[in-house]
């Protein structure tokens, strides 16, 4: 069974961002299993479209 494990993914559009506030992302874990039907849902802005 195939499977997408992420870990620890952060994102920030800053250059240098210095506390938490400054990223989209913070500290994204997730397994995708094989076979599996997958939404992100969430208000304008939380980062949807930064995860993809």
């Amino acid at each position: 069974m195939a499977r997408i494990d992420v870990n620890h993914i952060r994102h920030s559009y800053l250059t240098n961002p210095k506390k938490d506030s400054d990223f989209a992302l913070k500290e994204v874990h997730h397994t995708f299993e094989d076979g599996g039907a997958y939404a992100l849902l969430g208000p304008s802005g939380c980062g949807k479209t930064t995860l993809l």
